[in-house]
């Protein structure tokens, strides 16, 4: 065989783009969808932790609260003022308590937050906990 024929007789893999890699392609498609990694619920009542009512430091506010819930099973607090902060003492069993069945996939806990309200813009406000109240139809 000449070195040509051998030349010839390779495979000519395909061009990939910068920063794409076949094997994070590959780890991707085989992750179920499902494969959710943090929880969150809104609470809109009071949260007593060890007889003590949660209030925000930042702005002082007693409810309305986004909870988190990240894959290590911590419980997170994040108030409309966009302040967060861990809650030792609240475990997965708590979250669970407070959070209802089903609920909506959203790309990033950015999303989130921005979706719900807690990103800021709405420090300070308290809304109802009906959101139709008021409203007629």
């Amino acid at each position: 065989m000449t070195t040509e024929e051998l030349q010839h007789s390779r495979t000519i893999l395909p061009e990939t783009a910068f920063g794409d890699d076949p094997l994070l392609r590959l780890q991707e498609a085989s992750e179920p969808d499902d494969s959710i990694w943090t929880y969150t619920t809104t609470h809109p009542d009071p949260i007593t932790v060890t007889g003590i009512t949660v209030m925000c430091a930042k702005c002082g506010a007693r409810r309305d609260w986004m909870v988190i819930c990240d894959r290590r099973n911590q419980i997170f607090l994040r108030c409309r003022c966009a302040h967060e902060w861990h809650e030792p003492e609240l475990t997965r069993a708590d979250y669970q308590a407070m959070a209802g069945k089903g609920g909506q996939k959203y790309p990033s806990l950015d999303a989130v937050v921005r979706d719900a309200g807690y990103d800021g813009t709405l420090a300070g406000t308290y809304l109802p906990d009906d959101l139709n109240a008021g409203t007629y139809g």
